[in-house]
């Protein structure tokens, strides 16, 4: 098994630390597959496309048939690759805590993932 996380090398004691704090530690996976170094706070939204090619090439070049995030611009694009590809879902509690402190963590996109019915008539569901 491989971690695949957007985190830069940089800070990967953080997300071995992270990772031990639930119970995974070293001998639970083959290795940390880490993103690109960045700095956050010149980050914007092109980062997610650079991120999602990221991803893909470490996916394809470590030969991994299933993969987990919970960032659904990466499941959308990785699922079309031959991964199954499964995307966890986050409580609404959680989601809160996230969604003032950091717009850019990728949780908060599924917000919008369960929220667009709102928006919709009935008769514009039946076109």
């Amino acid at each position: 098994m491989y971690i695949v996380t957007g985190t830069p090398g940089s800070r990967r004691a953080e997300i071995e630390s992270g990772l031990s704090n639930i119970g995974v530690n070293a001998e639970d996976y083959e290795d940390i597959l880490c993103g690109y170094e960045y700095d956050k706070s010149e980050m914007n939204l092109s980062h997610f496309q650079r991120m999602a090619d990221h991803k893909l090439k470490l996916i394809k070049q470590y030969d991994i048939k299933v993969y987990y995030d919970d960032n659904p611009f990466y499941v959308k694009l990785i699922k079309d690759h031959g991964v199954f590809v499964f995307q966890p879902v986050m409580s609404e509690k959680y989601l809160k805590e996230f969604e003032t402190a950091d717009p850019f963590f990728t949780c908060n996109l599924q917000k919008m993932q369960f929220d667009y019915l709102e928006n919709l008539e009935d008769s514009e569901m039946k076109k």
